[in-house]
């Protein structure tokens, strides 16, 4: 029989059992709920992005509307130009054809004029000046032989010619169907320069609201605005993309050259005349005149990397000048050996100063893609 002290001895421990449950449920709870609350402002911390990451892909988005098109003209072009190295070279091997062919064909004619000159020892006189008829049968046979093997050898050359003619004629047919195709394309192109032209306003006021926003982020990239108040932001890369302009540009690094003779050691960054380029990084610029790359530059940066900028209509610093990076140097053109109608800036990356290394990549990162 419990006594009625122990009964309140033993209420009073349940009581104490069952807060202790509930403060440990309750600080379970809270903990979770923290928890919670910590993956959730991690969530929404990752997934909004800063305003100069927004900023920047808005000029993505408005780069990215010309180069779809821009990728479509360049394969046409260049698969022109590989086609142009294939007729080149079949004309070539159809012109030392017919030189074989007239050769032989000389050479037959005048052995068949001998057979009827009565002064010359030619094939009538060899059958006639047999000893005997078992010579005769013989002389007959070699003339036979000569003979056969002469319209052999013609007869094989006329057939690797008409072969020749028409692989020839499928290439030009070819060589139709993409000139064909290029010319659609030159349209598109033309109709991109206008648009880029136009898009231009936009461009400047995005890029004008990026440089603002990196200098208000600490850590972004800002590079001042200089060299005719153009406004560059380097990218992830710590690497100032060289046009600060609408563009549009593909990967055709190694596509062939000037009818398959070299090939692309650079990016071709298709803008309108007269957009600024700025240099990627600090360091001194060259300026230099030639017939292919027209008028251009060698920027020299301070880690010892050089980048060729050519085909520039204008240059914006003398030569010798010391500049920084997202400063204006000169002008997109279409000096040297570049079309009037695609004015762009052919762009190398040489590190070190060394051989040049495909520029396609680091002008993706350059645009924080």
């Amino acid at each position: 029989m419990v006594e009625s002290g122990d009964h309140g001895a033993v209420g009073r421990l349940q009581r104490i059992t069952l807060m202790r449950r509930r403060s440990v449920t309750y600080t379970a709870l809270m903990s979770a709920l923290l928890v919670a609350a910590l993956i959730a402002t991690a969530t929404i911390a990752g997934a909004a992005p800063s305003r100069t990451e927004q900023l920047r892909a808005q000029l993505n988005e408005v780069n990215d509307e010309f180069r779809r098109a821009g990728a479509a003209y360049d394969k046409a072009y260049w698969a022109l130009d590989e086609t142009e190295v294939k007729v080149a070279k079949s004309n070539k091997r159809l012109k030392v054809l017919k030189k074989e062919l007239k050769s032989e064909q000389a050479q037959l004619s005048s052995r068949v004029e001998a057979w009827y000159r009565g002064d010359d020892f030619g094939f009538i006189e060899v059958l006639l000046t047999s000893s005997s008829w078992n010579d005769f049968v013989n002389r007959l046979d070699y003339v036979q032989r000569i003979s056969g093997a002469d319209a052999e050898a013609i007869d094989k050359i006329e057939r690797t010619v008409a072969k020749i003619k028409k692989e020839q004629a499928q290439l030009k047919k070819d060589q139709a169907a993409q000139s064909k195709r290029l010319a659609q394309f030159k349209k598109q192109r033309d109709a991109l320069q206008a648009r880029l032209k136009k898009s231009r306003a936009e461009y400047n006021d995005l890029q004008a609201k990026l440089a603002a926003a990196a200098k208000a982020e600490k850590g972004s990239g800002y590079v001042a605005a200089s060299g005719g108040g153009v406004r560059a932001v380097a990218g992830p890369n710590g690497m100032v993309f060289p046009v600060a302009g609408p563009n549009y540009y593909s990967d055709t690094w190694g596509a062939s050259r000037g009818g398959g003779r070299r090939r692309h050691k650079g990016t071709d960054i298709m803008a309108s005349t007269g957009t600024p380029c700025v240099a990627t990084l600090s360091g001194t610029v060259t300026v230099r005149r030639g017939n292919t790359a027209g008028l251009w530059i060698i920027l020299r940066a301070d880690n010892g990397w050089q980048f060729w900028y050519m085909h520039l209509n204008t240059t914006t610093v003398p030569s010798g000048s010391r500049v920084s990076a997202g400063q204006q140097i000169g002008t997109v053109g279409y000096s040297g050996n570049a079309n009037a109608s695609a004015p762009h800036l052919h762009y190398e990356i040489h590190p070190g100063g060394g051989s040049a290394v495909n520029p396609y990549p680091y002008l993706r990162q350059m645009q924080g893609r």
